[in-house]
């Protein structure tokens, strides 16, 4: 191997050893600047939540810009009938005249 390889390799594998103590030291100079947080609710509060929210997750609310899903009336096969024929009588643009 080439001894260059070989010192970088090294330096490398040093750099990433002494990362965590770099972080531990940062770690203990920001400690006493946050207070603790202490929750008012409980885990069933959370997680009773959180199931009620999952359950509403896809009403849409009148102020987003989402659609709502639609109801088609017709169904799959029709459209694929539909898109098939108008294939064959060339009224699907393809290659630049698709812009």
């Amino acid at each position: 191997m080439n001894r260059t390889l070989i010192a970088s390799a090294l330096l490398a594998a040093t750099a990433f050893t002494s990362l965590p103590s770099l972080a531990a030291g940062e770690a203990d100079y920001f400690k006493g600047q946050f207070p603790d947080v202490v929750s008012q609710r409980t885990r069933a509060e959370v997680n009773a939540e959180a199931s009620l929210a999952a359950l509403h997750a896809a009403d849409v609310d009148s102020k987003s810009r989402v659609l709502p899903a639609v109801k088609s009336a017709i169904s799959r096969s029709e459209v694929r009938e539909a898109a098939v024929t108008a294939g064959r009588a060339g009224l699907i643009p393809h290659g630049e005249a698709s812009f």
